[in-house]
């Protein structure tokens, strides 16, 4: 089970409320408006630590108010442990377990929360962005020792990209891209392996969906495969030193969302994007439910009707339905989801009305 007891108090236009939500499945119903996807932002705020709809978290606090509060209790094999956040505009702090958290991994490691919205499409639309957050997602929490070769990688990065700007000499340049790519090979391998066990897990969903072309998924790794990486930073050296950043290594890695030899997005419709980019998501949950013990999953479902039509819709909320994981997912009605399986599987409803 992931949250057995969800408190928000001054969270967007929410002032108070107070849920004990089922293991499984919990529907959300209202008007468009009346404060379900605010609901659903604070929960994803409880595991990240951000919104999904804003970087600036002081827009989330209730107008009038000084501060927003939001407090979980999960429950751990046979413990419970609370998660909490005080978020003014100043800043946040963040305690488990009535300890104060230094970074917010802590809470990611205790809540892997993923969500399923309108905007899910940006995964195949959009710049790398999307598609880094959704792999690095996956990877933190199969690969545990991925985020510190991770950390240790952006602070190599920071530090070249220092030298750069400080005009210093080849050779200490040198330095750090030796270090920089002593660490990418481990971060890329890590990456390329983590893609390899997904696929499976993917092929079997898009497989249910005839409309949708079978798809793989490949890693850009950031750096021409014909050469090493830290060829490619020689290479590129003089360019950076211009522009005073980083051209190539794995910040700059990308995944190929391929339909045979071209780019998924390029032959399908918006509604088969967002269908085959929430597969992906649905997919990369089962492949962690399957790997890791351990780890809660909490799965937001936020306004499936957008662009999705009446067949899409009801596969892919029979796929969510089947999950091994709690799940939060909005309505206007319940008779706006069209699917059974979800009807039937409901063991939870609440109505939302004006916050």
């Amino acid at each position: 089970m992931a949250i057995e007891l969800l408190d928000i108090h001054n969270f967007r236009n929410i002032a108070h409320t107070r849920l004990s939500p089922s293991p499984h499945l919990n529907v959300i119903v209202g008007k468009n408006g009346s404060g379900k996807t605010s609901l659903l932002e604070s929960i994803y705020y409880l595991g990240a630590a951000r919104s999904f709809r804003t970087p600036h978290s002081k827009h989330l606090i209730k107008i009038g108010e000084p501060q927003f509060n939001l407090y979980a209790k999960i429950r751990k094999l046979e413990n419970s442990i609370g998660i909490g956040i005080c978020r003014d505009p100043l800043g946040a702090k963040i305690k488990i377990a009535n300890s104060i958290a230094t970074n917010s991994s802590q809470l990611a490691s205790l809540l892997a929360v993923q969500i399923i919205n309108p905007d899910v499409h940006k995964m195949m639309e959009e710049g790398p962005r999307h598609r880094r957050r959704f792999m690095e997602w996956g990877v933190f929490h199969v690969k545990p020792h991925y985020f510190l070769d991770w950390q240790q990688c952006r602070r190599i990065l920071k530090q070249r990209n220092a030298a750069l700007k400080q005009g210093l000499s080849n050779q200490e340049i040198r330095y750090w891209d030796e270090a920089l790519a002593e660490i990418a090979d481990v971060v890329t391998t890590v990456r390329e392996d983590y893609l390899q066990y997904l696929q499976p897990h993917l092929d079997y969903y898009i497989r249910r969906v005839p409309s949708l072309p079978e798809v793989t998924v490949k890693l850009d790794r950031g750096w021409s495969l014909q050469k090493s990486l830290q060829q490619a930073l020689e290479d590129s050296r003089d360019s950076d030193r211009r522009k005073g950043f980083t051209h190539v290594g794995p910040h700059r890695a990308d995944l190929q969302i391929l339909a045979g030899k071209v780019r998924a997005k390029d032959i399908v419709s918006r509604g088969q994007q967002k269908m085959l980019a929430a597969i992906m998501k649905i997919a990369q949950i089962k492949y962690l439910v399957e790997t890791e013990q351990g780890v809660d999953i909490v799965l937001l479902v936020d306004d499936l009707s957008a662009e999705l039509d009446t067949e899409f819709r009801t596969i892919l909320l029979s796929m969510v339905s089947e999950l091994k994981v709690q799940i939060f997912l909005t309505a206007t009605e319940l008779g706006a989801l069209g699917c059974d399986a979800l009807n039937e599987n409901s063991d939870s409803m609440f109505h939302v009305e004006q916050g």
